[in-house]
């Protein structure tokens, strides 16, 4: 055999049940309703609610038919059992007081208390305390007859599902319900029905054996450990939702700190760079900032010093160009250098080797430059000498 798929198995179902409904074939129609109370074993309860809720909303509300708008609020009840989310169950029930049990048609509010009928049968006594019976006793005060006769009929059956001393309030409010049909009706069918209820409800707890009773507790109780079991599911299914929400999270997180080129929060620089100044490499680096900067506070002194000195040079080797010219230049470069490295020796031993060869070569470069100034004079005082030399001659 095939496996079938769900949407297939949807799209069948709608369209035989629209089929059915269109033919005068009322039975057809009514054992097709019947049918999809199996549904929740089949398909989700999500399904369920956005394919075919609306759908018998729809029949239980407009349909003519009595037997087929029965049937249809039984399988709505049967959806409302099974469905697991709260959200969905609270939206179904206001509805059904809304449209039903507050409608503006006498005919929906009869169809409200057929569906209490139906709900007491499927689901458990305090379910049915909680959400169906006071909309049930507001129809005391009904202004069409038919209605609070109805509702006289179900009294006794409403009673069975209170439970003392927990549900004492609904008691009392039920007990008001039957003083005020005693004393405000009018219509003689629904007086009459007022007093045999009031009778059998005298009689409800003396008629009734215990084994019976005892019965209908043991099968309470089990409707409902099933509601809290499918309550209990429906907070797993939260919980499991959330945790893999949560793990998406996470997993993005670590996704995104795994990417290469991400920036170092500025907690781990200001640690790192602690870390560095608290370690001996550190001192050392700071004692190296301190001995340039102290070397840089000297250099402007010294060529002061050696510019002095090469000009005195030139001046008392005035007399010979030639011989003071070649005897002057690996003089003033030994001066430079020893004046230099004086100097740094005198204010840290530890300098670096970069800064010794950059002061150095801003020293060369000065040097060079008074260099040039030594020839431009030993130039013109050549040119002078030989101008004196022509003149003595003439």
């Amino acid at each position: 055999m095939e496996q079938v798929n769900i949407p297939d198995l949807i799209q069948a179902l709608t369209a035989a049940e629209q089929k059915a409904a269109t033919s005068l074939k009322w039975r057809i129609h009514e054992k097709v309703l019947q049918r999809y109370s199996c549904l929740p074993r089949v398909i989700s309860g999500d399904q369920i609610y956005f394919r075919f809720l609306q759908r018998m909303f729809t029949i239980t509300t407009t349909n003519n038919v009595l037997p087929v708008q029965r049937e249809s609020a039984r399988t709505l009840c049967v959806f409302l059992r099974y469905n697991r989310k709260q959200e969905q169950r609270q939206e179904i029930i206001s509805k059904l007081v809304e449209q039903l049990g507050q409608g503006r048609s006498y005919w929906n509010r009869l169809r409200y208390l057929d569906l209490c009928e139906i709900a007491m049968e499927i689901f458990s006594k305090s379910y049915f305390c909680k959400y169906f019976l006071i909309p049930a006793l507001e129809l005391v005060n009904d202004p069409v007859a038919n209605v609070r006769y109805k509702l006289c009929h179900m009294l006794p059956k409403l009673k069975s599902t209170i439970k003392l001393p927990s549900d004492k309030h609904l008691l009392q409010q039920l007990e008001f319900c039957v003083r005020k049909l005693l004393c405000r009706e009018k219509d003689k069918d629904v007086m009459a029905i007022v007093r045999k209820t009031v009778l059998e409800l005298d009689k409800m707890d003396i008629t009734e054996p215990y084994q019976k009773r005892h019965e209908k507790d043991l099968l309470d109780q089990k409707k409902e450990k099933e509601e809290n079991l499918l309550l209990e599911m429906e907070q797993l299914e939260r919980q499991q939702s959330e945790g893999k929400l949560t793990n998406e999270k996470h997993s993005d997180k670590k996704r995104r700190d795994s990417k290469p080129g991400l920036s170092v929060p500025k907690n781990m620089s200001g640690s790192t760079s602690g870390a560095t100044v608290s370690t001996p490499a550190g001192k050392e680096i700071k004692k190296a900032k301190l001995a340039r900067s102290r070397s840089l506070s000297s250099h402007p002194t010294t060529p002061k010093m050696v510019n002095s000195d090469k000009t005195i040079k030139v001046k008392e080797s005035g007399n010979g160009p030639r011989s003071g010219k070649s005897a002057l230049l690996p003089i003033n470069d030994d001066i430079i250098r020893s004046h230099h490295f004086s100097a740094v020796s005198s204010s840290s031993s530890s300098v670096p080797v970069l800064i010794r060869s950059n002061t150095i070569s801003t020293v060369e470069h000065r040097s060079n430059s008074s260099k040039d100034t030594q020839s431009r004079k030993l130039t013109m005082q050549r040119k002078s000498s030989s101008f004196g030399m022509q003149a003595g001659r003439e």
